[in-house]
């Protein structure tokens, strides 16, 4: 369950981080957010993400806690199974840091919703989605 409490704690720190720079610059945070995570979303729905550690990665991340029963991680690790046997790389792993260099918070908040959002979160060449379809996965790996 500490995977869970990552993901509080990064949710919490983007809010956080959102906060601030609404009022140090005196915008409104949600509206360039939505802005930019439309522009810098796939067709299949993934969202880019700035700074993943797995950004270059080859293989498809699937991302959830380890060895744990809920239901969640057991759809991370189907996803994976089903994705290997379609000969896509695949890599399952429990934890993904991210470098927000910028300071954009547009950033923040495209790292926020995606890592919010129901297990399993799926990186694709540093595109992200939270619990998308086997469907979704390949289109995204495969495309353009």
């Amino acid at each position: 369950m500490s995977f869970i409490k990552v993901l509080i704690v990064l949710g919490l720190a983007g809010f956080g981080y959102q906060y601030w720079a609404k009022h140090r610059e005196g915008q409104p945070m949600l509206a360039s957010a939505g802005a930019k995570a439309g522009s810098s979303s796939s067709s299949n729905g993934f969202v880019l993400l700035p700074g993943t550690s797995a950004a270059a990665s080859n293989a498809v991340q699937v991302i959830a806690a380890e060895d744990c029963p809920e239901e969640a991680a057991q759809r991370a690790n189907s996803l994976a199974e089903q994705l290997s046997d379609k000969g896509i790389p695949v890599a399952r792993i429990h934890s993904i840091s991210f470098t927000v260099a910028s300071g954009d918070p547009a950033d923040a908040q495209r790292i926020s919703s995606i890592m919010s959002g129901e297990l399993p979160i799926v990186l694709v060449r540093g595109k992200a989605k939270s619990n998308p379809s086997l469907d979704e996965v390949v289109a995204e790996y495969r495309g353009p």
